[in-house]
């Protein structure tokens, strides 16, 4: 016979000693879990943990092979959810956006293959985001502008081949990435500019980044990583330090700390003044120089707005149509040296105003890093429509001065020489005429229309001159 589990027992005994006892606990017990984990969706479990402004913060754990989308009945109060082991394949835009207090969002081990750039609306407030285990071959980097307090990243078991450059822009807050067992050959320069190599205790904070089992090919692209892998101290903390090279054939197998690449050299940058000071309308010409193997490439990048100090006449005369869009490439011309790996670059600027003051950056870049040296340019000098406008409020300033120090009867003269060249000065005095003397006049104006126009000449005598009641005289010249 088979051995029956405790539970068995206990259900048996139950429900043969007392059918009521049996069916008021199995009510209790329905009415304490619906208590602990209300509105919970299905296929879910959910906890609610207390605070101390007696509200309840919510985990929701979805651990079901059936389920094939994300919920949509998800409370507002869920600060942890974990999708695990489902047959979820894709997150549809704002998947997540009911859930705005959301810190953890766990999606590991799914089949999730597509990700929408605005999966992750609204939440502003997410602190760590775990794809580990999905089917993932591109991330939608641009997503993460969604989640400005993002400091962990996993992406550990994905399909993932390429870092795009962009991706830089995006990760600038995150301490912890893993991009361990994916595809990754190289890593873009972008990323690897955003950890300094320097001593971690000089570093302001330190990066956690997992890069192990991938397929790496240490050549140039790499020195800036091999590097850093070499370093006793640094900001950049490999989770696993023996890293270790795929390709060329000559390096399959060899550590990265034991990878000497003597043909690499990172740009180095240097130009011939840091600060300048431009007169307005001047011609100027910027120029930077760079070396490093292979001959790096050069860009001018404006990447900020001018500073124009106290000078109000600039902020008041720049309308929105000047509002410039930065960063912006700058088109300029580049000069090879004679030597190899020696480049040079300038950028004309003619007849300059206030707009193109600002900050420029002359970025260097090979496949062995990126370098830049940033040019601050200041512009000094008045417009000539603010110095015209400027002189003509020192003008009516004056003006006003002389007219406030003239003697009395000279201001009633001036009142009487407006008057007499037609410049509207006292208001006229409007009296009613009575309704007879209107139709007198009606009539008047009929009999003379009637009349033959090239022999009469109409002239009206203005009755505020000399009469207290509206009269019109008419005479007619033959």
């Amino acid at each position: 016979m088979a051995l029956l589990s405790w539970d068995s027992v206990l259900y048996v005994s139950l429900r043969a000693m007392h059918p009521v006892l049996y069916a008021d606990l199995t009510l209790c017990f329905a009415l304490v879990i619906c208590a602990q984990s209300p509105s919970c969706p299905s296929l879910c479990t959910c906890v609610l943990h207390g605070r101390s402004d007696s509200k309840g913060l919510r985990t929701v754990l979805c651990k079901n092979p059936a389920l094939t989308a994300i919920p949509t009945d998800l409370q507002s109060d869920t600060v942890k959810f974990r999708l695990e082991r489902t047959s979820v394949s894709r997150i549809f835009r704002g998947a997540f956006s009911a859930m705005p207090e959301l810190l953890y969002l766990w999606l590991t081990y799914n089949s999730i293959t597509v990700l929408h750039p605005r999966s992750f609306t609204n939440l502003s407030s997410l602190h760590e985001l775990r794809l580990d285990g999905n089917l993932l071959s591109t991330f939608p980097w641009e997503g993460l502008r969604d989640m400005p307090r993002l400091r962990t990243l996993g992406l550990h078991n994905n399909r993932l081949a390429r870092i795009p450059p962009l991706a830089a822009r995006y990760l600038g807050n995150v301490t912890y990435l893993d991009l361990s067992s994916n595809r990754l050959s190289t890593l873009p320069n972008d990323l690897t500019a955003l950890w300094p190599f320097s001593d971690a205790t000089q570093s302001q904070r330190s990066v956690v980044l997992g890069l192990q089992d991938n397929p790496w090919v240490c050549d140039c692209r790499l020195s800036t990583l091999l590097d850093i892998s070499k370093a006793p101290e640094s900001s950049l903390v490999l989770l696993d330090r023996f890293l270790t090279c795929s390709e060329p054939p000559g390096l399959a197998g060899v550590p990265f700390q034991s990878v000497e690449l003597t043909r690499c050299r990172r740009p180095y940058v240097v130009t011939s003044a840091t600060k300048i000071t431009a007169l307005l309308g001047s011609n100027v010409l910027l120029r930077c120089d760079a070396t490093g193997h292979p001959t790096p490439t050069i860009m001018w990048i404006k990447s900020a707005r001018p500073n124009l100090y106290n000078q109000a006449c600039c902020k008041q005369m720049q309308n929105s149509t000047d509002i410039e869009r930065l960063p912006g490439k700058l088109s300029g011309y580049v000069q090879e040296s004679s030597h190899v790996g020696i480049r040079w670059s300038a950028v004309s600027l003619n007849g300059i105003s206030y707009r193109d003051a600002g900050e420029y950056r002359c970025r260097a870049q090979n496949m062995a890093g990126i370098s830049e040296v940033i040019v601050r340019m200041n512009v000094v000098g008045i417009m000539a429509e603010y110095a015209n406008s400027k002189n003509l409020d020192q003008q009516q300033t004056v003006a006003k001065s002389d007219y406030s120090q003239r003697k009395p009867n000279q201001k009633s003269k001036a009142i009487r020489s407006q008057n007499m060249t037609g410049q509207p000065s006292l208001k006229k005095r409007v009296m009613k005429i009575p309704k007879a003397s209107r139709d007198k006049m009606k009539r008047d104006r009929t009999a003379v229309q009637n009349l033959p126009q090239r022999h009469f000449l109409i002239s009206s005598e203005n009755p505020l001159h000399k009469r207290q009641t509206p009269h019109v005289s008419m005479s007619i010249h033959t």
